[in-house]
């Protein structure tokens, strides 16, 4: 590859941009046509939906690997570092392999004839470098998160699966995936392939489920309900325990929406060991335990309490307030915030502001979208009365973290840049009080 400019391959990567023509398959087709279709030897659990797939994806592969399963992870976006969307047994991507592989995917491209004026983007060669990467370990099983939607999502090149997942769905980039909740779960559900396992998460919009089901038998899948029954034990900041089955299980990840992903994780396991999988139930325990998702209510310390929450669309930050709302209401709270434009930004910074007793606006830097942090300020100041506009995250975690106190909470939420950039700043800040 040419390593003069660019410098590295996540460079070029990036380079390639978010949208590459014509919404389709023909492109990543095509691409993986020309490395061999290395996703044609491989196994998927194929996950789609707007809220809750980053954390399901991570309890899934958990499971998966204290099972002895040899596990592929893809998700996106990634918090701090290009590689974590490429994961074998948890262990990111090399610099090496990426370098390498990126080489490969890149001369592919250069002999691929697509139409005039389209060309492979940035997710389109990631996912194709995925493939090649999860092939070339002999992965079991891949867990495969969608990038954007589902139709012509890149990951959707994929012709079997044996189970697909369908989280939580709500209002999200519907420019793209259509203006009403149906609309979206159509685009969503285009993922189910014949003869799969359906695993629809509980708590979906009415409109939704007939969507859904439809695509279901469209395609001569098998829908999957599996256990529905949890006994709630504790859930606090500290993450939760409930009883399923008569089992007892603990995940270290806050929040009740988290139990809804833990539930769509456990439907999945029990459909997967209904295809043949071995998963014992010992291991769905170790699984869970061990299961945690960074920028998911990530706590960063304790004194004063430091949570990272990706929150950033209004079903995210909905499920955030419930758990503001439920577990720090006794705690005077401190949120840095910064939003993307194309969301529905004025109704988070809403819901948010009206619950601070201080407010940090931000703009996250690393994403050409971002909402100015003058403009999210002005919006915080309707409803909470100490708001700082502070432009960047670095200024903003610096002045939340000098008015905190011991028994303060300091909740960083928004754009996924964002708590990308928190976490940078904040594991800096660590190692030199170390």
């Amino acid at each position: 590859m040419d390593t003069a400019i660019p410098k590295t391959a996540v460079d070029y990567i990036h380079s390639l941009g978010r949208f590459s023509g014509k919404p389709g398959l023909h492109r990543i087709r095509a691409l993986c046509a020309a490395l061999g279709d290395p996703q044609d030897g491989l196994k998927f659990v194929h996950l789609a939906g707007t809220n809750g797939k980053g954390s399901t994806a991570c309890m899934l592969d958990s499971v998966l690997r204290a099972a002895g399963y040899h596990v592929g992870l893809y998700t996106s976006p990634y918090l701090v570092q290009f590689h974590e969307r490429i994961r074998v047994d948890g262990t990111m991507i090399s610099d090496a392999d990426l370098t390498r592989l990126s080489a490969r995917v890149e001369q592919a491209c250069k002999e691929l004839t697509l139409p005039e004026g389209e060309q492979i983007g940035e997710f389109e060669f990631t996912t194709a470098l995925g493939f090649l990467y999860f092939a070339e370990q002999r992965c079991d099983i891949v867990v495969l998160e969608t990038g954007l939607g589902g139709r012509c999502d890149a990951t959707n090149v994929i012709r079997a699966a044996e189970a697909c997942v369908i989280t939580p769905i709500s209002r999200d980039h519907m420019a793209v995936l259509g203006d009403t909740v149906a609309k979206i779960a159509a685009e969503k559900a285009a993922i189910i392939k014949p003869a799969c396992a359906v695993v629809c998460a509980d708590g979906q919009p009415d409109e939704t489920l007939p969507v859904i089901r439809r695509a279901c038998d469209a395609a001569g899948a098998v829908w999957y309900d599996g256990m529905q029954d949890m006994q709630l034990l504790r859930c606090d900041i500290m993450g939760s325990a409930f009883v399923r089955g008569g089992q007892g299980y603990t995940i270290p990840m806050p929040g009740r929406h988290q139990l809804q992903n833990a539930q769509t994780a456990l439907r999945t396991l029990a459909a997967l060991r209904e295809r043949g999988w071995n998963i014992p139930q010992e291991a769905e325990v170790r699984g869970l335990a061990r299961a945690r998702m960074p920028g998911r209510l990530e706590r960063m310390s304790d004194q004063p309490l430091v949570l990272l929450d990706g929150a950033h669309n209004a079903a995210g930050v909905a499920a955030l307030t419930r758990t503001v709302d439920e577990m720090l209401k006794m705690r005077r709270l401190l949120v840095v915030m910064g939003m993307v434009k194309d969301k529905e930004y004025a109704e988070c910074i809403y819901e948010m502001a009206r619950r601070a007793d201080v407010f940090f606006a931000c703009s996250p830097e690393a994403d050409a979208r971002a909402l100015p942090a003058q403009t999210a300020a002005a919006i915080a100041e309707q409803h909470c009365a100490e708001v700082y506009d502070c432009h960047t995250v670095e200024r903003a975690l610096g002045q939340a973290l000098e008015k905190a106190a011991p028994r303060d909470c300091v909740l960083v939420c928004g754009s996924l840049y964002l708590i990308g950039e928190a976490e940078k700043i904040l594991r800096t800040r660590q190692k030199t009080a170390e």
